[in-house]
């Protein structure tokens, strides 16, 4: 098959240059629910017929279909399964894994930690990023990432219904850690290449569709034992005229960090690498008031502008602390500078903070010691927090097999609306998620 050169992000699917088959169909969606299992794949022709066994199990039991997307019905709980699709020509997609049981949320997409379709990104599903186009639709994103492994793919799927049913739009590649935003009628998606790698930024002006090639914002190191683009799909903060989120410099195998805010202003062409400020990258002083000695450092920062206006790096930085530092937004590549060590419920991991339109700040996250219980708490000050609801709890799971982690969340009048990157139901970790989930969460007036 020939390969012609290409100028863009999106691919339906992706897939390495050479040994994959391109001919066969693709499943490119799976949530596997206690009795059924959603499916979606990629294919020629409208027929296809859909195949599934008890994994190691004898013969398959088959369905024809038409069209690209089927729900198998009435499986066991608790039960491996193996499935896979043959279109009119007979070529057969790769088997793809999934394991039944309840789970909370809706399943925006499924990966087992024994499946190899994406072996050349990573093993389990991450970052997840949430937003809402003006036209009611929502985008969610997600990469694909494992130990050792070149982490560089991101898939986005799609609801047209507020969450209830989710959809396959396309793969982006390459693109770890990214987040998604609308900005002056365009959708970016800002990320890092793979671990430690370019920060990148793309664009796309059908919804998410078809996107851009990237540009790339400020090289990186690719490797991950040097300093590298480090962060989180933080959030995008609206401020004094500019665009600001939180990113880091460093690497998990040095133990250290060094934190920035990156902004651009409001007004300017955010696919223009010129117009991305990056504040000069601070690291921990251990002469600061109340420094935890054996932190590497802060990390996933959260950009915030505070009551009195002032823009600010609120930083995951340890078991119930979070650290402050200060932007100078009449400077916007000043260093940051050091505020604050504060006590906070949720510094332990990665939290999200933002605030509603009535000026109270929500922050969503992990309460220590694990990640097993998702909580929302609420604070008008940023200092003094106040616990609202489990979004998710199972505290008698054990901490190091569940999570419901790296939260992101949008305001939805009375509701939240929030993603999850979730390690359930036999998950490799609590830290290698299996699943991305969706929530929706009533907040009491």
């Amino acid at each position: 098959m020939k390969l012609n050169g290409y100028h863009q992000w999106g691919f339906r699917p992706y897939l390495p240059m050479a040994g994959f088959d391109r001919t066969t169909p693709r499943i490119c969606r799976l949530a596997p629910y206690e009795n059924r299992c959603e499916i979606a794949w990629l294919g020629e022709g409208t027929w296809f017929t859909v195949s599934w066994r008890v994994r190691g199990a004898g013969g398959w039991l088959k369905e024809e279909t038409e069209g690209r997307t089927w729900i198998l019905r009435h499986l066991e709980t608790e039960t491996e399964y193996e499935i896979k699709v043959r279109d009119k020509a007979g070529r057969e997609s790769p088997v793809r894994l999934i394991r039944t049981s309840p789970v909370e949320g809706t399943v925006v997409n499924y990966l087992h930690p024994e499946d190899g379709s994406y072996r050349f990104s990573g093993s389990y599903l991450c970052s997840p990023s949430l937003v809402k186009l003006p036209s009611g639709r929502l985008l969610a994103s997600m990469d694909v990432y494992g130990k050792d492994a070149p982490q560089n793919l991101t898939l986005l799927f799609d609801s047209l219904d507020g969450g209830t049913n989710w959809n396959y739009v396309t793969d982006i590649f390459p693109c770890f850690w990214g987040k998604l935003f609308w900005h002056r009628d365009r959708l970016y998606l800002l990320g890092v290449s793979n671990e430690y790698g370019d920060l990148l930024i793309g664009c796309s002006e059908d919804e998410g569709r078809t996107w851009s090639a990237p540009e790339v914002l400020f090289r990186g190191s690719s490797h991950t034992w040097e300093l590298g683009h480090h962060r989180a799909p933080m959030v995008i903060l609206k401020s004094h005229g500019r665009l600001w989120t939180g990113t880091e410099y460093g690497t998990w195998k040095k133990h250290v960090f060094y934190n920035a805010l990156l902004s651009a202003a409001e007004d300017t062409d955010l696919m223009k690498a010129e117009n991305w400020v990056l504040t000069d990258f601070v690291g921990i002083d251990k002469s600061w008031p109340h420094i935890l000695p054996e932190a590497a450092g802060a990390i996933e920062g959260n950009a915030v502008e505070t009551p009195d206006k002032e823009v600010i790096d609120f930083l995951r930085y340890g078991e119930n602390k979070a650290l402050v530092l200060k932007a100078d937004p009449g400077d916007p590549g000043k260093g940051l500078e050091f505020e604050e060590v504060l006590d906070f419920p949720l510094g332990h991991t990665k939290f999200e903070i933002q605030r509603r339109e009535d000026g109270v700040y929500f922050a969503m996250g992990n309460p220590f010691p694990g990640r097993n219980v998702l909580t929302l708490y609420s604070s008008a000050d940023l200092r003094a927090w106040k616990r609202v609801c489990d979004i998710v709890s199972h505290p008698e799971c054990d901490i190091r097999e569940v999570g419901f982690q790296y939260p992101v969340f949008l305001f939805e009048g009375s509701q939240l609306l929030v993603l999850s990157r979730t390690a359930w139901n036999h998950a490799h970790s609590f830290h290698d998620s299996n699943y991305i989930t969706f929530h929706r969460v009533l907040l009491e007036s």
